[in-house]
């Protein structure tokens, strides 16, 4: 498929923009069904499904992590869905588990360099709780210069981890381009 790396980070988009409105909503458990349900056709798509199995797992488990290590240090507080005040709430963990779909697909060229993915999570983390922000789905602390700081700094690190997780368990991922093979795409379940 020509466009699978655009629909890829589409149905991700998707995903992210259902775990935030729900959760602005008070309804986080529709988004984070939404994103499950994503991340189910996405392994059902795969080419590749034990691969993509473990990206998910590993991305889910950096998320888990570092968001519960954002909570701990005062960055931000969540408006709906925490069962614990001291971890993440569900829809957060499946936005990280749905990241991973992207990696082999529409984010390969800056996930398998660790520098790359070290700007784009310094970066794209803050934006992204911003704009979580502004939707309503979570409220960053003051002073924010900090909570952004510690944001950029968490998201630098966790996407270096992942970057390296990737050049580990995909065989080709050093070559860093867009799959070209039929396996790449993709591809009916039959």
């Amino acid at each position: 498929m020509r466009h699978s790396g655009l629909i890829n980070y589409a149905l991700y988009q998707a995903g992210w923009f259902a775990c935030v409105l729900g959760a602005a909503s008070g309804h986080p458990w529709m988004g984070c069904l939404i994103a499950v349900m994503l991340i189910a056709a996405h392994l059902s798509l795969s080419s590749e499904r034990a691969i993509d199995v473990r990206l998910v797992v590993c991305a889910a488990a950096v998320g888990l992590g570092i968001e519960t290590l954002q909570i701990a240090a005062g960055t931000y507080r969540f408006t709906s869905g925490t069962v614990s005040t001291a971890l993440p709430p569900l829809w957060l963990v499946a936005m990280w588990a749905q990241f991973a779909t992207t990696f082999r697909f529409s984010l390969r060229r800056i996930i398998t360099r660790p520098l790359h993915a070290a700007i784009f999570g310094a970066a794209g983390g803050p934006l992204a709780f911003l704009a979580g922000e502004r939707l309503g789905a979570v409220t960053l602390l003051p002073p924010l210069a900090h909570s952004l700081l510690r944001l950029s700094v968490g998201w630098a690190i966790a996407l270096v981890v992942l970057s390296e997780v990737m050049r580990r368990i995909v065989p080709d991922a050093d070559a860093g381009g867009p799959r070209t093979a039929p396996d790449a795409c993709y591809t009916d379940p039959v």
